[in-house]
């Protein structure tokens, strides 16, 4: 009877358990778990942590077990613990960039961040970042009014500029990091950095003059390439942006003018510059200069670059000299033996289209139409269009 009643003792608490258990964290692969996430309905909570970080074992011990947790991520979230140094976790590391561990980021379905944060010391905590993820907005509005008022402090801010970044609100961002980093910058660590990484987008903001003054601080901390790529990439974000999109008004000598500064702050190497002038005069309708430098670049950098070369083929528009028409076609034909794809192919009868040769423009765009088809990148609706134009092109 003893034995009996021990047993049903241990039945009901192992059914207690169950029905009392924490979060519950999917093992599948990350296509799989947004997958599944679209299937039900709910966001994504990922838990990046390492084998050697105590804090993270600490809230994998104590924290997600607790049954107020569990019974609010799983209602709302399909949960991933993420090993950020091991498979697949190393990737998605470099996509989401946990500041320290644990990190808790929240996406949606499709992986676009909404919301984190550096972990969290009891499931009230917890519970509370995962209703801002669910509304960011209205946690939004009230760090905004809190904001204007210069009442937050560095967690707020932080807060506040995570959800602003998701909201796409760059310029706010910015200045939102600027005043972040005014608390915070004396340290010039790598989780700083790495901050400035994540949110910092403007050359303007005083943080990111800071990073140009105190260069060789970072350097020792983030390392000189981490450092070095980031301030040219945001350079050269502006740069382009001024100065390479479409119907850009710019002068050529403004266009050197920046480009000079451009250089001497961020070193840009001899194939950068090339593909800055590339893109530049194709903006100006520059035929000259613009067959110059594609035809430094190709000879130099992009002769084995299939990609690239497509790239420099999209200026073919503008291009009217047969001997120029000529160039561009060679260069296309060495595309198309690096990758037979439909993209390098198009290329090819766009050019042979403009020489006027109708046989050859005919042809490739069948070799075109049969690498689409093989290959099954949806493009054959376009392909056929263009086809079309093409023998239309003749009968005119």
């Amino acid at each position: 009877m003893k034995i009996y009643i021990l047993m049903v003792a241990l039945t009901l608490g192992s059914v207690a358990t169950l029905l009392a258990q924490g979060i519950e964290f999917n093992h599948g692969t990350w296509a799989e778990i947004k997958a599944q996430a679209k299937k039900e309905n709910k966001l994504i909570f990922l838990d990046f942590y390492t084998v050697w970080c105590a804090p993270c074992r600490k809230m994998a011990k104590e924290v997600f077990p607790l049954p107020e947790a569990g019974d609010f991520y799983n209602k709302h979230f399909i949960n991933v613990k993420v090993d950020a140094e091991k498979g697949e976790g190393t990737t998605l590391a470099k996509e989401y960039r946990p500041s320290g561990y644990p990190t808790l980021v929240f996406t949606d379905a499709d992986g676009k961040q909404l919301y984190r944060t550096t972990g969290a010391e009891s499931a009230q905590e917890l519970i509370k970042h995962a209703e801002v993820a669910l509304n960011p907005q209205k946690d939004y509005d009230l760090l905004k009014e809190k904001y204007a008022k210069n009442e937050l402090g560095k967690d707020d801010l932080y807060r506040f500029m995570v959800i602003a970044k998701a909201k796409d609100q760059n310029n706010e961002v910015n200045d939102i990091f600027d005043r972040y980093f005014d608390l915070v910058h004396q340290e010039n660590s790598k989780e700083i950095f790495v901050l400035m990484e994540d949110f910092l987008s403007s050359s303007s903001s005083s943080s990111f003059k800071y990073l140009l003054a105190y260069r060789n601080n970072f350097y020792r901390t983030a390392g000189k390439k981490q450092v070095d790529d980031y301030i040219k990439k945001i350079l050269k974000q502006e740069f382009s942006s001024k100065f390479l999109h479409y119907n850009s008004k710019e002068s050529e000598q403004n266009y050197l003018a920046a480009k000079a500064v451009l250089e001497s702050k961020s070193n840009l190497t001899e194939k950068e510059k090339l593909q800055l002038d590339v893109s530049y005069y194709q903006q100006a309708r520059d035929e000259n200069n613009f067959i110059k430098a594609a035809d430094l670049l190709v000879k130099k950098y992009a002769y084995r670059d299939d990609e690239e070369i497509s790239m420099i083929l999209g200026g073919a528009y503008m291009v009217k000299n047969r001997n120029h028409l000529l160039m561009l076609k060679k260069w296309a034909e060495i595309a198309v033996a690096i990758r037979g794809n439909s993209l390098n192919y198009l290329g090819l009868a766009m050019i042979c289209d403009q020489l006027m040769d109708k046989e050859n423009a005919l042809k490739n765009i069948e070799f075109c139409m049969e690498a689409s088809k093989r290959d099954d990148d949806g493009k054959a609706g376009m392909i056929e269009q263009f086809k079309q134009r093409i023998e239309q092109h003749y009968k005119n």
